[in-house]
């Protein structure tokens, strides 16, 4: 097999256009026998039995004489009668037994005699209406029906689809499948379009050499997609099972012209069913394989349901009922579409899932080749249908093409191509915005997960443990593994898009974009919590050695208590200051909760007073900031000075209670009794106040009569939750 890696003449460009040039040489034969037929500018189909008019050309020689509906009967040439009936326009390949294939030549025969003897021609209708006429020698170009080019651009794109994916991947079983489908394919709907196009008759040596040709393309077409049901994405038969079946399809294109033997019920038909129901079976096999893999689920729904889905449509509504003798419930040209369903599942397969690491830009060429296969499919119909001078025709086919195919490529690349496809640049603003709100390591690692998460949609995600430099793909795509930031560990996405597509390069491309980005926003955002640190530490130093020293001389130069007592607490106020400031991480309020009461045990043994002490509520659970810290710690000394200094208590209690995301602290003591409206508002009140509203809560002051009148401080401040702690 070429080696595409190490050959230059077969990179993907120079494929692509030898698939044209093939395309190209294959239309020209087609084109060159089709037109050398004779031409009376009628559409038939077939009504009952007999056939009925569709359409008239305006050039027609029988313009004036027929009109749509009208029923055919005969055609007299030279005395003779030739029956004009359904059978006209049936195709070999339909037929149930040679004597059927026979008649239907010798009917042939019998027209191109009387087309080609230059004589003039009676065609009767069913109503005994006599039309005279003489055909046209040859068919030109604009009078071919507009199927006939609808079904070349089917053929096309899925030609091209196949090749594509075989240039990528020459050396796999399911590629160099797909290609000998999809050429097997080409050859027999451009068969397909000469027979479906005619008017009344082909020469019957050319009807029956191309009902070989057809058969003999069906039957490799078959075998390519039964082989991919084989095989892919694991293998379920057996290895003899292909050859044997290549073997047999073989043998029944061979016969089918030859005639060596002739199968009941149908001669080409009944040979296929049996394979229908096996690759169904292989199917089956296929699905129980793939339990716990939805790699290959994937695959199956997008690659093998649109082999089957059609395959049994087709054998259903079409094949089933002409075997049994009646009509086909759906046409020849419907069952040509439905097998154009084959190659649209693996094109979407490509797009959604990744398959065969075929990249954007296959979207891309698909839409090239349908942006101009319409506009020369508008340019015909412009020309044959609306008879548009050849010299506006092209100008109106570019404009409408313009109308039709640009909004239609611009949904297609919105909806084939998930949300990641679109440009980077357009997500880089909210992006920058979220990671610049960052103030800590912490909540740099979270905002970069929570980015990740909201753009690909994984259906699981979890801690990696090893650590990984750069962004990589994991099992053919059905996981993507991503640094954190500090590429201690990665995190393992799995099922992108919640499990409906799979991981690709892209992906890895723009992941590793955003943690660059990522990364230098938080070494900045380091960088500048350093410094500010630095300059704190200076600072607070500063202030130890200087004010820190005079407040440590005041406390023993001091003979006044009261004094020494204002000095000590404004010296332990400048140590708390500048232990919390040097803090960069939220506190536990646990921790201080215990830093408190050994505090205030002191200062009340020190007093001679008894201090009951009680906290409620999952307080462990909860963060404090280092200006909480310090105002709760101020606020508790300076209500606990109060009432030591002014109650004169004998036992004082400290409560702390958590309820609804608050901190409610009460201060009682059992000291001398007042009402707090008669409370003068001196310095001492006013900065209990004012620190409690600093951290958004609220102060009481309050008589309570039971258990017996005492005092009470009642404070109450807003907490963080956990989630919150780092914000």
């Amino acid at each position: 097999m070429l080696k595409i890696g190490r050959d230059k003449s077969l990179i993907p460009a120079n494929v692509f256009l030898l698939a044209l040039l093939f395309v190209v040489l294959v239309e020209a034969m087609v084109l060159g026998v089709r037109l050398q037929q004779p031409w009376v500018g009628v559409r038939l189909q077939i009504q009952g039995e007999q056939l009925a008019v569709t359409a008239v050309d305006a050039d027609s020689p029988l313009v004036a004489e027929l009109a749509v509906g009208d029923v055919l009967s005969h055609l007299e040439f030279r005395g003779e009668r030739i029956p004009l009936e359904k059978a006209l326009l049936v195709l070999p390949l339909t037929l149930r037994t040679y004597a059927d294939i026979d008649a239907l030549l010798a009917v042939q025969g019998q027209l191109q005699q009387a087309f080609l003897a230059n004589e003039p021609l009676v065609l009767v209708t069913a109503d005994g209406r006599r039309n005279v006429f003489k055909p046209e020698p040859h068919t030109h170009i604009d009078d071919l029906p507009g199927v006939f080019w609808w079904l070349l651009l089917a053929n096309v794109v899925g030609l091209m689809l196949g090749v594509i994916v075989w240039t990528y991947r020459p050396n796999t079983l399911e590629a160099n499948s797909l290609l000998v489908a999809s050429l097997s394919y080409f050859v027999a709907e451009s068969v397909f379009r000469i027979a479906i196009s005619k008017e009344f008759y082909l020469p019957p040596q050319l009807t029956a050499t191309m009902a070989g040709i057809e058969a003999a393309c069906f039957n490799l077409f078959m075998t390519s997609l039964f082989s991919i049901l084989c095989y892919y994405p694991r293998r379920v038969a057996p290895r003899w099972l292909l050859p044997v079946t290549a073997t047999v399809l073989l043998l029944h294109s061979v016969n089918y012209p030859m005639r060596w033997w002739e199968v009941p019920i149908h001669s080409f038909m009944l040979p296929i069913v049996p394979f229908v129901l096996y690759a169904t079976w292989l199917f089956y096999k296929q699905w129980q394989g793939a339990i716990g893999n939805p790699l290959n689920r994937a695959t199956l729904l997008m690659l093998q349901l649109s082999v089957l889905l059609p395959v049994w449509l087709i054998m259903l509504l079409h094949a089933i009922p002409v075997m049994l003798g009646g009509s086909a419930i759906i046409g020849d040209v419907a069952t040509r579409t439905l097998l154009v369903a084959i190659f649209a599942g693996w094109a979407v397969g490509i797009l959604r899932f990744r398959l065969f690491d075929i990249e954007y830009w296959w979207l891309k060429s698909l839409l090239w080749i349908v942006g101009g296969s319409l506009v020369v499919v508008l340019d015909i119909v412009l020309v044959s249908v609306f008879q548009t001078s050849t010299t506006y025709a092209l100008g109106g086919a570019v404009l409408l093409a313009g109308f039709l195919y640009f909004p239609l490529r611009q949904w297609l690349l919105e909806t084939l191509l998930p949300t990641e496809r679109q440009p980077l640049l357009a997500a880089l603003p909210a992006f920058s915005q979220v990671m610049a709100q960052a103030t800590s390591l912490v909540e740099f690692e979270q905002r970069w997960r929570e980015t990740l998460l909201q753009r690909l949609h994984p259906l699981h995600w979890e801690i990696y443990p090893e650590a990984i430099s750069h962004t990589a793909l994991s099992d053919n795509g059905m996981h993507l593994l991503i640094p954190t930031l500090a590429a201690n560990h990665a995190y393992q996405f799995s099922g992108k898009q919640r499990a409906s597509r799979l991981f690709n390069s892209a992906d890895v491309k723009n992941v590793d974009a955003l943690l660059t980005i990522a990364r230098m926003a938080s070494s900045a955002s380091e960088t500048r919590q350093q410094a500010i640190f630095e300059e704190r530490q200076r600072i607070m130093r500063d202030l130890h050695d200087s004010l820190g020293a005079k407040l440590l001389t005041l406390t023993h130069k001091l003979a006044d208590p009261e004094g020494k007592e204002a000095a000590k607490q404004a010296l332990m106020t400048l140590r708390d200051t500048i232990r919390l400031s040097l803090k960069t991480s939220p506190l536990k309020l646990e921790d201080h909760l215990a830093d408190w009461r050994a505090e205030q045990t002191d200062r009340t043994e020190a007093a001679g007073v008894h201090l009951t002490w009680k906290q409620t509520g999952q307080l462990e659970q909860h963060l404090l900031t280092s200006k909480q810290v310090l105002e709760i710690t101020q606020l508790l000394r300076e209500a606990v000075n109060n009432a030591l200094k002014h109650a004169a208590p004998q036992v004082l209690s400290l409560q702390f209670t958590l309820q609804h995301g608050q901190l409610h602290i009460l201060i009682g003591n059992d000291g001398k009794v007042s009402d707090p409206q008669g409370w003068r508002a001196g310095t001492g009140l006013s900065s209990l106040r004012n620190r409690t509203r600093q951290l958004g809560g609220d102060i009481q002051f309050q008589l309570r009569p039971e258990p017996r009148p005492h005092n009470r401080v009642q404070i109450r401040i807003p907490l963080q939750s956990p989630s919150q702690a780092h914000e």
